[in-house]
């Protein structure tokens, strides 16, 4: 069985200078805690203080310093006046769709009937393909304006132009060697750019090329107009959310909050109005993320991804209301079919020892819908902490999906096996590719090969950076809404995380049918609110009454108009003293097990120390064949509360392995030493403990 290659999570601690702090909130005149968090994000320039704090459009870049601008209005301006037909050609994610539509309703203003093309993610795949240009050939089109796409279609472009039809490419992809022979290929990553900003998503390239079109004027008009629509994309695209795109993605929220879109207005009603009510909602990054983006996405994935565009350019209340709730609805059966194929995933790793050693997990089926791959393999890459790539076969071809750690990047990796593909493409995290069946293994032992030997996955860690340490008496209102002014977050602009040490748990209650938990924390007199969100109370590596030291968000719940400060666990350590006495019991148990160290008398379970143990856990496992997760030193210190015992981590892990010997329980241990997976196995016979040779081996 595979388990997740990670360490446990190393906090940097951030200590703003002071000085500075004061300097900036008195030349700028915010709060001193905005000042710090200001000053913890890097900035010492007053100026800049100023532009981070109060983006507006005046500070967007010049379209035509992006390569090929002026040639991509001349041609399309030449298209308009001659009545040519216009086809925008698009791509199935909702960076693509709002591409489209974005570019679509633009054209549509000024009176241009264009039509739009997106190609069908199973049968046609990703990008301009000749099927496709044959039609639009037949149909009279004269010129083909690709959006979050088109930057490596090269062949394909030559095609259009040896059947009469010119090609504009505006994208946001890496560029190979190789340029398209188009009219214009417009794209900010281009080698030759001028451009000051690199990072716009595809709908942030085409509202430049709209902005262009315009000549560079009435900007702001074009903001309030359009910039809801391009912040869904730029945030669902994962974009940083630095530079043009925080300013597009900030102004972009407060449109959608009175959006003037009727299709978005149905679909934030229908997406919020499932669980909740949709009045006073504001709307944050994480809105789009969660609550928009899937849903145009499922469209793409698993439904009619031309419903997805329609909603976002009609102009009938009961049309978008219609999609609204078609996009809801095929969005849960995204889920469904998600969930299904990430268990059979899963169950190909544990089944074979075949992928212990990779270092990119490449998993492939005849039966996996190629919608949905992409996301299960991001879900691998988290449980693993490792890239994966899942590659779904039709016949004798795969599709596949990449996804990546941070520092790796799987496109590249994925380019040095290009002898071995029929297609390839993407950015550093996320990638895709065409396979034949019979280059399958092949494939997966040549991006091994190169995983191996160009990025040392055995020491990843993931490294929590808080922005500074807060008081009990900073948990406030007032700072919760102080942090809300530097949204919207996102990449590289991430929400503020604090670090608070000492902090005892008081209670710690189940929520969200046992899938998060809710905890009572006091310090220094004061109580304060937590949720940890996807912790169960069984994981929870704490009980009441400890102490440990916290990274959490900070955030208010408003609940029934009452608004109170929250915080919002990211992660948790024992506090000093225990961590180091945990640290120590887990080394001693490893010594122990591998027969490093003779073992200390005071550490092997007695008959008595086995029986409450065994009771313990039948109290906490109720039904058999259910296998839970559990920390060690958890249970430990439970079964010491619980049952007035002294029981010591290690001898709670000699206990485990001895029950496991002997049939009593299936124990799976997890990489970090104190995480395992416990099921009781139902057994009638009685069982003598001493015939344990794990127990007689460490007894000596």
């Amino acid at each position: 069985m595979r388990t997740k290659n990670i360490n446990n999570n190393i906090w940097n601690i951030g200590v703003p200078d002071e000085n500075l702090v004061k300097l900036i909130a008195s030349q700028t005149n915010i709060s001193d805690f905005l000042a710090k968090l200001v000053v913890s994000k890097g900035f010492s320039d007053i100026e800049n203080v100023k532009n981070y704090i109060d983006s507006n459009a005046e500070m967007l870049h010049d379209p035509f310093l992006m390569p090929d601008m002026e040639k991509a209005v001349e041609r399309i301006e030449k298209a308009i006046s001659g009545n040519e037909k216009i086809l925008i050609y698009g791509d199935y994610d909702v960076d693509g769709v709002t591409s489209v539509a974005l570019l679509l309703l633009y054209l549509r203003d000024k009176g241009v009937k264009a039509q739009y093309y997106i190609p069908e993610r199973v049968n046609e795949g990703y990008g301009l393909n000749n099927i496709a240009i044959n039609k639009f050939k037949d149909d009279g089109v004269t010129l083909i304006i690709t959006v979050d796409s088109g930057i490596t279609a090269s062949e394909e472009v030559n095609y259009a132009k040896e059947n009469g039809i010119d090609v504009v490419i505006t994208d946001h992809h890496e560029c190979r060697e190789e340029m398209p022979s188009a009219v214009a290929v417009v794209n900010p990553h281009r080698p030759n750019s001028k451009y000051p900003f690199e990072e716009l998503a595809g709908v942030g390239v085409v509202f430049k090329l709209v902005c262009a079109l315009e000549k560079n004027k009435n900007i702001d008009k074009l903001c309030k107009k359009y910039c809801d629509i391009v912040a869904l994309g730029t945030v669902a695209d994962v974009m940083p959310i630095i530079g043009e795109n925080r300013i597009i993605v900030k102004l972009g929220l407060d449109r959608l909050q009175e959006t003037s879109n009727v299709g978005l207005k149905a679909l934030i009603s229908a997406a919020f109005s499932e669980k909740h009510s949709t009045k006073n909602r504001k709307l944050t990054s994480s809105s789009i993320s969660f609550g928009l983006a899937p849903r145009i996405n499922a469209a793409g994935r698993i439904g009619d991804v031309n419903k997805a565009v329609n909603l976002l350019i009609t102009d009938n209340p009961e049309e978008a209301r219609n999609i609204a709730d078609y996009l809801c609805s095929v969005n849960r059966e995204r889920q469904l079919i998600e969930n299904d194929i990430f268990e059979q995933a899963l169950f190909q790793i544990d089944s074979t020892d075949k992928y212990d050693n990779d270092k990119i997990i490449v998993l492939t089926s005849d039966s996996w819908h190629l919608g949905v791959i992409g996301i299960v393999a991001s879900k691998i890459t988290d449980k693993f902490g490792l890239p994966s790539i899942l590659i779904s076969f039709d016949g004798e071809t795969g599709k596949g999906s990449g996804r990546s750690v941070k520092g790796f990047n799987i496109n590249e990796a994925i380019s040095q096996c290009k002898d071995l593909l029929v297609k390839y493409g993407g950015h550093e995290l996320a990638a895709g590719l065409t396979v034949s069946r019979d280059n399958i293994d092949k494939f997966r032992t040549k991006i091994n090969e190169y995983a191996s030997g160009n990025f040392d996955f055995d020491h990843i860690s993931t490294y929590i950076n808080a922005d500074f340490e807060l008081k009990p008496k900073d948990i406030s209102i007032q700072n919760a809404l102080e942090i809300l002014k530097l949204e919207p977050y996102g990449l590289r602009n991430e929400e503020p995380i604090f670090y608070m040490k000492d902090v005892c748990i008081n209670e710690i209650y189940p929520i969200g049918e046992g899938k998060h938990i809710k905890i009572i924390l006091e310090k220094d007199g004061t109580l304060m609110t937590a949720v940890y969100f996807g912790m169960t109370k069984d994981r929870f590596p704490f009980f009441e009454g400890m102490k440990a030291d916290l990274m959490f968000n900070l955030g208010y719940n408003d609940f029934r108009g009452c608004m109170t400060p929250q915080m919002i666990i990211k992660d948790v350590h024992l506090e000093s003293g225990a961590l180091e006495y945990k640290t120590v019991q887990e080394k001693l148990f490893k010594d122990i097990y591998y027969g490093l160290i003779k073992t200390p008398d005071e550490h092997i379970p007695d008959l008595s120390a086995f029986r409450t143990i065994f009771t313990f856990l039948k109290s906490i496992i109720i039904n058999y064949g259910q296998t839970q997760s559990f920390s060690v030193y958890r249970l430990a210190s439970k079964i010491n509360s619980d049952y007035n015992v002294n029981i010591s981590p290690c001898m709670f892990n000699i206990a485990l392995e001895v029950f496991a010997e002997m049939q009593l329980i299936s124990l799976i241990r997890q990489e970090d030493a104190d995480s395992v997976d416990i099921q009781l196995l139902n057994t009638s016979k009685k069982v003598d403990l001493n015939n344990s040779e794990f127990l007689r081996a460490i007894k000596g």
